[in-house]
């Protein structure tokens, strides 16, 4: 039987409620069930302190492919030298043959919610539930990554079955060599990757082509190949005062230092870092405008309020440009527990010791505030005790809190508004806006951080430190290490006289862009097509994957295909994530017909020539 019709026959196997496909989603409920979330844990009373040792997950996923006729799977064993290790396994068919790696990874995000999971509806995300047509699953993990991890594991299994089933002798076999790994650190930095990598260099030999199954599609069922990833970094900053004499607290004193990380039109102030960013072509922007989507729909992703104004033209292209191409700045409490996300809401308690008429005060702080909302957020005003004044300023942006990383660029971030208002109120010698000066000649302000959840609950942080965990997703152009060292240079020169910063790296990577000249992409574009039943279009990611500019940098010449199995509506990183069964099924068979078809691009005389 030939290839096209074994991959046709295969492909009949992926579809909603068959045998093949019910039982890969049996082991997908069992790896929802395991808590693998990388950092991030501690989130609630009861909940674990460290993070899991991704034992039972690694297990989990050795049985699940082995099961699926991979004949060699096991883990790195480097003894308790990596916490996250990664997983190995591999079909091998020949040396003529070209080799496929494969990617995914097992860790999870945190589950950024209460212990009742009021966010996710009440039911824990380690238990999968399914919406009532079987479309859509819910849990964490189900779609970043686990739908990447069974959407290789079904394609593997589904073309093993077919050509075990149609083969006439045991000469037919598969058309290349398989290699997988699995990763357990992708959510927290990938920073044993590299060594990892180099410890198994015979297993990471040879290697021809890279699929990555951890992107997301444009549209529900509407295939993309991601071109383009944003880097990440991250740094906690804690402020803490030089001497006694100084006349601003110190939590007035980060917000201060917020404020500077973007310009009046929200861009980011670190030229440095934003004017690296790869220019984008004429042709390239008129190909964002293809891209099957709407502004409404970019919007919802990100769950913005309707009055709330974007920092760019509201146009799919714009848009688009600022959450793939554009670096941008972002900062959370560094007392709250989340993931790579944007916090749809910020919070600050200001208390006005000296002040006398707290409602006046009120008055006169919304009416100066309101000139300083160019970005129309809700803002509320409340106040919260009356000698001295206290009053709560609370800036929403969006309804969904959080909501994924991936979509800022253009959505305004709360909390480095909310710094840039407290800014405008105070300066750094303590004068206070000359309205409030006026109104009570005594009065002087501190400030304290909140946490405000979606209902506008607020309470102050346990601890009182002014910390803030300040990341900037970094746009292809830059590199993570530099960019580090731009930003420490940058909030060293911005920090309020009389302060001094103590600055803490979390994660970092680079970003990452390919050209598309290699014929393997227009197979990859074909594939899609006929995997999807759609046509696919060229995209990017506002995310960041460690692993692939890490991999690239590890394995050079070695062409990289990134894939979609999920979609926008998948709520990754955010309370609520879900798996889309159009988009797994689809890129499953995707994977099928790329394997069926990979000796096309990589013969067996170039493939030799290589080696």
């Amino acid at each position: 039987m030939r290839l096209e019709k074994i991959s046709e026959k295969a492909c009949k196997k992926i579809d909603f409620d068959t045998v093949l496909v019910n039982q890969h989603l049996k082991t997908l409920e069992e790896m929802v069930r395991i808590d693998s979330r990388s950092f991030g844990v501690n989130e609630f009373k009861g909940d674990r302190t460290v993070p899991t040792d991704m034992i039972e997950i690694l297990e989990c996923a050795k049985n699940y492919l082995t099961k699926v006729g991979l004949s060699k799977v096991w883990v790195n064993s480097s003894g308790k030298k990596h916490l996250f290790p990664i997983l190995m396994g591999e079909v091998f068919v020949g040396d003529e043959k070209p080799t496929l790696l494969f990617y995914a990874h097992l860790d999870k995000q945190p589950y950024m919610d209460n212990e009742k999971f009021e966010k996710w509806g009440g039911t824990p995300p380690t238990e999968l539930k399914w919406n009532e047509d079987g479309s859509r699953a819910y849990g964490r993990g189900a779609a970043d990554d686990l739908s990447g991890v069974v959407s290789i594991g079904m394609a593997i299994d589904a073309l093993i079955q077919t050509i075990s089933d149609s083969a006439q002798d045991d000469s037919f076999s598969l058309p290349c060599n398989i290699k997988v790994i699995f990763e357990t650190e992708e959510e927290s930095g990938s920073h044993s990757l590299i060594e990892q990598i180099y410890e198994n260099k015979n297993f990471f030999s040879g290697i021809d082509c890279v699929v990555i199954t951890d992107v997301v599609n444009p549209a529900q069922g509407i295939p993309g190949l991601t071109t383009s990833l944003r880097g990440i970094i991250q740094m906690e900053v804690v402020v803490t005062k030089e001497s006694e004499k100084t006349p601003i607290d110190e939590q007035t004193a980060l917000y201060k230092l917020l404020s500077k990380l973007i310009y009046d039109d929200h861009s980011l102030a670190i030229d440095e870092i934003s004017k690296s960013d790869q220019p984008v072509t004429d042709n390239e922007r008129k190909g964002y405008t293809y891209v099957p989507t709407s502004v409404e729909a970019l919007r919802q992703m990100a769950g913005v309020l309707p009055e709330t104004c974007l920092s760019v033209p509201e146009d799919i292209a714009s848009i688009l440009i600022a959450q793939l191409r554009t670096s941008f700045a972002n900062a959370r409490p560094g007392h709250r527990i989340s993931g790579s996300v944007i916090l749809g809401t910020a919070g600050a308690r200001l208390s006005f010791p000296g002040a006398k008429d707290p409602i006046n005060l009120a008055k006169q702080i919304d009416i100066i505030l309101k000139d300083q909302n160019p970005f129309k957020l809700k803002l509320h005003i409340d106040i919260v005790g009356d000698s001295p004044p206290i009053i709560d300023l609370i800036l929403q942006s969006a309804s969904k809190d959080p909501h994924s990383g991936v979509n800022g660029g253009p959505v305004p971030i709360p909390e480095i508004q909310l710094a840039r208002m407290i800014d405008h109120l105070i300066s750094d010698d303590g004068v206070l806006h000359p309205v409030i000066q006026k109104l009570s000649p005594d009065c002087r302000l501190s400030a304290q951080s909140l946490f405000v959840d979606q209902g506008f609950n607020r309470r102050l942080f346990d601890d009182t430190t002014a910390k803030s965990l300040v990341e900037l997703r970094l746009a292809p152009g830059n590199k993570d290490k530099s960019s580090v060292e731009k930003l420490k240079k940058y909030l060293l020169e911005n920090k309020v006289p009389g302060f001094k910063l103590k600055i803490t790296e979390d994660k970092g990577a680079s970003p990452w862009m390919t050209t598309i000249s290699h014929p393997v992409f227009s197979l990859m574009l074909e594939s899609l097509e006929k995997g999807f039943g759609k046509k696919p279009c060229l995209y990017g990611c506002g995310g960041t994957i460690p692993f692939v500019e890490k991999l690239m940098q590890a394995l050079g010449d070695v062409q990289p295909l990134c894939l979609g199995a999920y979609d926008p509506d998948a709520k990754m990183h955010e309370p609520g994530e879900s798996l889309s069964m159009p988009d797994l099924l689809g890129c499953a068979r995707s994977i099928i017909h790329l394997i069926s078809r990979i000796q096309e691009v990589y013969r067996s005389a170039e493939h030799n020539q290589k080696k």
